[in-house]
């Protein structure tokens, strides 16, 4: 998620698309036989509309300019041009900036936790009206679909194509030559890991340091701990005891049980997906996107369970992700039907199969592909589980987006856990 592609936008046509579409829909389909969608014949006459999404690495930037493909070569009136060169970040930024400059594009991919500053801010137009008007509504899990409101009496304000769940993977070999099971409780995930690191160069667990994605993993854990963070009436606890122990004894590994990496500090995604596939960490949270790679480096000997609990209930964070229509769009007929083409099908196989994530139409879960992980299975199994954070907060992006240098401050060792958890709090009030 941290390297920005090169900016050229592709445009495709429906010639050029029909061969990529065809290479596409077998792709998704993991070479099931895979038959080509067509897109509904509601709009009859020819528009052409953009659509933005960011690119992890070229395999997800493929995945956008498939999926346009298909869409084209399915009906002969909308031509969709696609631009997947920009960094998750990024997008909400450019977005931003290009809807107040009047150049926004039609539809874009967006995260469950940008969705409520777009609405407040006039971006975004809901979809719920048309949503309940397509036969293929019911599809959907309804607990996926009532994340999408964000906040409780507001309407769908996207559609999902998928929900990615954060869990906690694990090598099931170390713990079985250490006589440990899997944690199942936050207290028996900080033993495991002080129990499992083995000097010089074997750690318990696989810390991060870098974005505000370092401390997104926490979330569940605070939650399970009861803290709310912020609610409606404007109470914040995140500077409460509860939270503080729990950040507090995250921080430990890293400066009292050393019993994660000492460049923790500094560490991303990939570098952490390299200690975990080179044998020198025993846990790390991270979705199934994550498991093609570490089943071909680690087989059997990688596993994964749900994210340990402080309190009775587990909670497995899941963003739902999936195209919204940008309310400066002058053809919201056309940009429905192409959101309700890129998730259905096998354009939202190519949105979820070939990035190795659930997705969150039920018929779809049901396919081998899905079931014969036993990461994604296992994620599906504890659907009741998936939860999100109070994003619709009116501080949330504030705090979200200022936060991060302070968590690597207490990642240092700089700061105490209580004062990141109060500099925190100071940002859900808005007082910093």
């Amino acid at each position: 998620m941290d390297k920005t592609r090169s900016r050229k936008t592709t445009s495709l046509t429906r010639r050029q698309a029909l061969a990529t579409a065809l290479g596409g829909a077998a792709l998704a389909a993991g070479g099931l036989g895979a038959q080509a969608q067509v897109a509904s014949p509601a709009i009859r006459k020819k528009v052409k509309l953009t659509f933005w999404n960011w690119a992890d690495n070229p395999v997800h930037q493929k995945i956008s300019v498939d999926s346009v493909a298909m869409f084209n070569a399915s009906q002969n009136f909308i031509e969709m041009e696609v631009d997947a060169n920009m960094a998750v970040m990024e997008a909400r930024k450019k977005l931003v900036v290009s809807y107040a400059a009047g150049a926004a594009p039609d539809v874009v991919m967006t995260i469950q936790y940008w969705v409520q500053d777009y609405f407040e801010n006039g971006l975004l137009e809901p979809i719920e009206d048309r949503f309940n008007k397509w036969d293929e509504k019911a599809d959907f899990f309804p607990n996926i679909m009532e994340q999408t409101r964000s906040r409780a009496g507001q309407p769908f304000l996207f559609v999902p194509q998928t929900s990615i769940p954060y869990f906690l993977f694990y090598r099931a070999d170390w713990f079985k030559a250490a006589g440990l099971t899997p944690p199942d409780t936050y207290d028996q995930f900080i033993a495991a890991a002080k129990a499992l690191t083995k000097a010089p160069d074997r750690y318990g667990f696989a810390m991060r340091g870098q974005t505000a994605s370092a401390i997104q993993v926490i979330f569940p854990i605070w939650a399970s701990a009861g803290v709310k963070f912020a609610t409606p009436d404007g109470k914040v606890d995140f500077d409460s005891p509860a939270a503080i122990e729990v950040t507090d004894k995250w921080l430990g590994m890293a400066l009292r049980d050393k019993s994660a990496q000492p460049t923790a500090v500094n560490d991303g995604y990939r570098e952490l997906y390299a200690l975990m596939e080179k044998g020198r960490c025993a846990m790390w949270y991270y979705g199934p996107h994550a498991s093609p790679a570490l089943i071909s480096a680690l087989g059997d000997a990688i596993q994964g369970v749900q994210n340990p609990r402080v309190g009775e209930k587990h909670h497995m964070i899941a963003n739902p992700e999936g195209p919204m229509m940008v309310s400066s769009c002058k053809e919201k007929e056309a940009a429905w039907e192409f959101m309700k083409f890129i998730t259905s099908g096998d354009a939202a196989m190519l949105f979820t199969a070939n990035r190795m994530v659930p997705p969150v139409r039920k018929t779809l879960s049901q396919r081998p592909v899905f079931q014969n992980n036993r990461f994604i299975k296992m994620s599906l199994d504890h659907l009741d589980t998936w939860w999100t954070p109070p994003y619709d907060h009116q501080h949330w992006t504030n705090f979200q987006d200022k936060i991060p240098p302070y968590w690597q401050e207490a990642v240092r060792g700089n700061i105490t856990a209580a004062q990141f958890n109060q500099q925190g709090a100071k940002f859900l009030r808005g007082e910093a």
